[in-house]
């Protein structure tokens, strides 16, 4: 038996350490003088003794093209993700530039094609933000053997360093779910001890008390269409009591935006937004904004194009003081400037490269009370920019800006989504050292039972990770939804389909408290429930006899009830 178990740990470490070595050799070009088995591609490269990590790395000069680069080929196995990562200082810009992009590209043969594809992309690396991760992961597909490694920067005329490099197999964990249920026991519940008064009487013969949770620390809430929230009519009231019966949380979907709310100069239309967000507070619901700005070309308002960068800087500021003067007080949240990682409008447009930590600057001043997001795609449903969002995060928190969180969309485009894979990106940007919330959930799927199992994994594995406060869908009926294939409820009675029906599941039981306890020769009782506001219902033979509300966190709460003169 002892042999048995001995050989079990052997087998189990030797796997583990399969997974955790480096497919890349040399990575951290420590050897003195000698950079192999990496090549410089169309460039020079010498070890330097400066570096990010240990005593050196590699300067890359005299590139002489945009693809010019270290590179490094290695073997890989076909069907598996692989993770890679490394440091780089960019030392300088070309002269008509305020950022330039760098990208970790891969290189595989694959049935005798050959096939590039970027692991990950920087679009706005800046010579002062020093050293600085670029990275990504990559699936590799099946009849792959071997594939090539490349650091490319847009400009041909810039030199940089590399230091620290890596490339791992994403561990592949059968087990996920059973250890998400596990966290979200450990991190989503507290300790709940209900006491009865000394003054109650011996006898707790028919005793007993539900627990109801009515509020949720997690935050469950979708993106609304402002006109059918605020309609007076009986057109939407489906609609409306669906949003109210199934979320705690709302985001108005475009009634905030600036473009569409000031379509021409001085005059901004802030009666949609606003009511919209009256109404769902009325319901006892709290709201998120979106947005304040969006740097993604096309998205901002047409009229800004023909001013000079002092205007539209002047604008920007009528814009956030407008904005925060009708909403002053209503919103939980705003995302600062939608999808910088994808667009720099507004740097480019007034020549400051860190306009928008400016931004955050500006509203936080205004309003301190409320907390401000980055919000950007293709960070957890791709690969594409889940370190560069890792990245900003970091460098705004340790510069002092005023920024609560990570606001980070999911829109897969598949119910087929790899768990595994989808934890190492939330881990990854984690690391930013800031709360993240899904602000923008949607899985497009044809058919609803195989939407409702996505739902069920995407929700249990961000209900169980530390660092997600809260899942916000982006939409849900197909009458007020981008994508008809992401709906959950459909038809005029916005009936749930199987993915709604899945919500409401997770929504009303399996996320949510709601317990029945007799105290039968007891006076007191310890459970663990989900942390929230919850609703003690004490009864007497069937009878409520007593209510109270309380509130439970993470360091739990002894509740002491008193029921003389209860009836009992």
């Amino acid at each position: 038996m002892m042999i048995f178990t001995l050989n079990v740990f052997v087998v189990y470490l030797n796997v583990n350490i399969l997974w955790a070595a480096d497919l890349l050799r040399n990575p951290d070009f420590e050897r003195r003088n000698r950079i192999n088995p990496w090549l410089c591609q169309s460039c020079q490269a010498s070890v330097v003794d400066t570096s990010y990590h240990g005593d050196r790395s590699v300067e890359v000069t005299n590139r002489l093209k945009i693809y010019s680069g270290l590179t490094q080929s290695f073997n890989v196995e076909g069907g598996k993700h692989i993770k890679c990562r490394a440091f780089i200082k960019i030392l300088n810009l070309p002269h008509d530039k305020m950022s330039v992009k760098v990208t970790m590209m891969s290189i595989f043969s694959t049935d005798g094609i050959t096939k590039y594809e970027v692991i990950g992309v920087n679009k706005y690396f800046q010579p002062k933000y020093g050293w600085t991760e670029i990275g990504g992961d990559l699936l590799i597909p099946q009849g792959t053997s071997r594939v090539k490694i490349s650091i490319r920067v847009d400009d041909p005329s810039v030199n940089y360093l590399l230091d620290y490099s890596s490339c791992q197999y994403i561990y592949h964990d059968v087990n996920w779910k059973t250890k998400a249920n596990q966290r979200i026991n450990n991190i989503r519940k507290g300790s709940l001890t209900i006491s009865l008064a000394s003054s109650v009487p011996s006898s707790t013969s028919g005793l007993t008390v539900q627990i109801k949770q009515t509020k949720s620390k997690f935050a469950f809430g979708t993106a609304i269409k402002a006109a059918l929230i605020t309609d007076t009519s009986s057109t939407y009231k489906a609609y409306q009591d669906f949003v109210y019966n199934n979320f705690e949380w709302a985001v108005t979907e475009n009634a905030l935006k600036w473009k569409l709310m000031e379509k021409t100069m001085g005059n901004a239309d802030y009666a949609k937004g606003v009511d919209a967000v009256n109404v769902l507070k009325a319901h006892g619901m709290k709201v998120r904004g979106h947005n304040m700005f969006w740097g993604v070309d096309g998205h901002s308002p047409a009229w800004l194009d023909g001013l000079s960068s002092t205007e539209i800087l002047q604008q920007m500021h009528m814009r956030v003081n407008g904005m925060i003067a009708h909403t002053y007080g209503l919103l939980e949240h705003w995302d600062v400037n939608n999808e910088n990682l994808h667009g720099d409008y507004f740097e480019q447009t007034t020549g400051h490269s860190d306009i928008t930590r400016e931004m955050f600057n500006w509203m936080h001043s205004l309003e301190p009370n409320v907390k401000l997001f980055l919000n950007d795609f293709n960070v957890v449903n791709s690969h594409l920019y889940t370190t560069a969002y890792k990245i900003q995060g970091r460098k705004f928190k340790d510069s002092g800006v005023p920024i609560y969180g990570m606001g980070v969309q999911s829109h897969f485009k598949t119910s087929q989504i790899d768990m595994n894979v989808l934890k190492y990106r939330l881990d990854k940007i984690s690391q930013s050292g800031l709360p993240i919330w899904i602000t923008e959930l949607s899985i497009l799927e044809s058919n609803d039972v195989d939407k409702a199992s996505a739902l069920d994994d995407v929700m249990t594995l961000y209900f169980s990770h530390p660092a997600v406060e809260g899942v916000l869908l982006w939409g849900f009926w197909d009458g007020a939804i981008n994508k008809q294939l992401n709906a959950l409820a459909t038809g005029d009675n916005v009936t749930p389909n199987a993915a709604g029906i899945k919500w409401m599941e997770l929504f009303h039981q399996r996320f949510r408290t709601n317990e029945l306890y007799s105290f039968d020769g007891l006076t007191s009782i310890d459970t663990r429930v989900f942390l929230g506001e919850h609703e003690l219902l004490i009864k007497h033979n069937g009878n409520v006899i007593h209510t109270e509300t309380i509130y439970i966190d993470q360091g739990g709460k002894t509740a002491t009830v008193h029921l003389q003169g209860s009836g009992l």
